[in-house]
């Protein structure tokens, strides 16, 4: 499969720069626990001292998740984000991911100078797919205005039609990591080499740095850009090659804010990115992570780390280790090679060495710090103000214990199609190393028997399913809505499609519709149920996601939109609120 000319679209500049043949990329762990300037010059970068991951309150941190993006229905999606650190500049990677199956639409990289904000706005181009479009002085590789997310060479499913694959770069979630720092040492010299004492910052520095509002790296044919050309797609795999390009170990300080807004419709909902820190123990404080730069190139990635591409991700199509299929059997090849832009995600270490059970480990934190128990909200549903509600739920997690892997279909239905019968549609990451799926999160539906492999044995029935539509599916405990004067259902809810009585997260980024079957409030159709009987007109409801006492890692918000057709003389009102959902832990 291929991906999307964006990621590709910096290719012909290989050769003029000088880099050609296949790559080796590395994360890299620094030395230095007390970096100076003096000790800057003898070619190190800061020692990692993070070795916790943690969800932050304050909402800055070293990886950000914008829950759910959505360019349906005339609705665009405005993201900020914002490199807090008033020293040193930010690498981040930016990566959009479908809602159905956490598939990469469009990756790049934004060079944030200190204190800098980046903003981009995501609607559907004349060809309905989802594109980007930026005005923002901030340098980005490859350089980026607007660019449509091109379905016809991305990774999405083949089974599909033109039009389905379309839809499903509408909506999904969005993931910004701080791969590096850039650091604001004067230890260069006039011709932008390490000098102990050197005056000048580094040349990357200053090409991202902003001069009058405007960062020079933004001036095509510049040095300034050529510098931050040669830095994106660079393969550094030493302290002393990251330190001679003016960047460093990152030190987290990004922080993301959102809003979806329909002008047609005069209706906005806003939230905050989730913020994710390396901290110095669990609930410490903010932490070095390791340095986690990989060249925006669309070659074959080779590490150098023994385990390979097991050594920087537990996404299950792209290992070939600790790995099996919906029956229990190994898979010992990985389903897509893994290319340079693909990396890093959120299970490359950001702590330790870039090993399979480091990846493995940081998966497992992930999913930790990510999940609850219950899933707690309001809803309204008032005709009197034409209220209507969308609750929407993300697990930007999920992908790295269970994929959709796309080359298992021969078909568009039957045991061939992406159905829970084939086994092989559904891959898992063996999180626990140890053939065995206790205390994982998510893992396959088997007849409800035990069945062993490998001397281990799996847990028994399982969570998982496929709906027609391929999506992978997992469904909460129960649930239970409540009027607003204690009253509660006796009977249960029905959501559709079908007639299940529980709620279902199917997709990446599901979204729950109470009562309008319609477009409801977001126009949401990848991966969407609707609530058709069994609430009332305005309350509240608790979903519960013990998930046999793991919980599940769930993000998402409540949507709520009302229209006052009075709010004046020939005046119509509308207005959006946006909670985030509560949780128990």
């Amino acid at each position: 499969m291929k991906k999307n000319v964006m990621a590709l679209s910096i290719a012909a500049m290989i050769g003029g720069l000088g880099f050609a043949g296949a790559a080796s990329a590395d994360v890299v762990v620094g030395t230095d626990a007390a970096q100076t300037a003096a000790t800057y010059a003898g070619k190190i970068i800061a020692k990692p001292t993070a070795t916790a991951l943690a969800v932050t309150a304050g909402g800055v941190g070293h990886a950000l998740v914008v829950p759910y993006f959505n360019a349906q229905n005339g609705n665009m999606t405005v993201l900020h984000i914002t490199n807090t650190d008033q020293t040193n500049g930010k690498v981040a990677k930016v990566r959009f991911r479908s809602a159905s199956n956490s598939d990469d639409l469009l990756d790049f990289q934004v060079f944030l100078s200190p204190g800098d904000v980046w903003t981009a706005a995501v609607t559907a181009d004349a060809n309905g797919l989802a594109q980007i479009t930026t005005a923002d002085n901030t340098c980005t590789v490859p350089a980026l205005t607007t660019q449509s997310f091109n379905n016809s060479t991305s990774r999405l499913p083949g089974y599909l039609t033109e039009a389905q694959r379309t839809a499903l770069t509408r909506e999904g979630y969005v993931e910004v990591f701080n791969v590096a720092d850039i650091t604001a040492l004067k230890s260069f010299d006039t011709n932008g080499a390490l000098n102990a004492a050197g005056p000048n910052r580094s040349p990357l520095y200053t090409a991202t740095k902003h001069v009058s509002g405007v960062a020079p790296c933004s001036v095509a044919g510049s040095t300034a850009r050529s510098t931050l050309n040669a830095a994106a797609i660079a393969d550094y795999t030493t302290e002393a090659q990251v330190a001679a390009a003016g960047l460093d170990s990152p030190t987290g300080g990004l922080m993301g804010d959102w809003y979806i807004i329909n002008v047609p419709q005069t209706t906005v909902f806003s939230g905050a990115a989730t913020a994710i820190a390396a901290t110095v123990g669990a609930g410490g404080a903010n932490g070095v992570g390791n340095f986690r730069h990989f060249a925006q190139l669309g070659n074959s990635l080779v590490t150098g780390s023994a385990d390979g591409a097991n050594g920087v991700t537990a996404d299950p199509l792209f290992r070939s280790a600790n790995v099996f299929d919906a029956t229990g059997a190994v898979v010992a090849a990985a389903a897509l090679p893994m290319l340079n832009y693909d990396a890093p995600d959120m299970s490359t270490p950001f702590f330790g060495a870039a090993t399979s059970a480091n990846t493995l480990a940081q998966a497992t934190n992930l999913l930790t710090a990510l999940a609850v128990k219950s899933v707690t909200n309001q809803y309204a549903l008032d005709a009197s103000i034409t209220a209507k509600t969308d609750w929407v739920f993300s697990m930007p997690a999920r992908r790295y214990n269970v994929a959709a892997n796309y080359a298992a279909v021969t078909g568009t239905s039957g045991a061939t199609g992406p159905t829970s019968s084939n086994a092989k549609y559904r891959l898992f990451t063996d999180l626990n190393a140890s053939a065995t799926q206790a205390g994982e999160w998510f893992y396959p539906a088997v007849n409800g028997a035990v069945y062993a492999t490998g001397g281990g044995t799996y847990k028994a029935g399982g969570n998982t399913t496929v709906d027609t539509n391929g999506n992978i599916c997992v469904f909460a405990d129960g649930q239970k809505f409540f009027d607003r004067e204690e009253t509660s259902a006796t009977a249960g809810p029905v959501f559709s499609p079908g007639t299940a009585s529980s709620v279902s997260f199917c997709g990446e980024v599901s979204v729950l519709a109470f009562s309008d079957t319609g477009n409801s409030v977001l126009g949401a159709s990848v991966a969407r149920s609707t609530i058709t009987s069994g609430i009332y007109t305005n309350g509240w409801g608790v979903i519960d996601t013990t998930n046999a006492a793991q919980g599940l890692p769930l993000l998402g918000n409540s949507f709520i939109k009302l229209t006052n057709p009075q709010a004046g003389v020939g005046v119509s009102g509308t207005y959006g609120i946006s909670w985030p959902h509560r949780y128990t832990k």
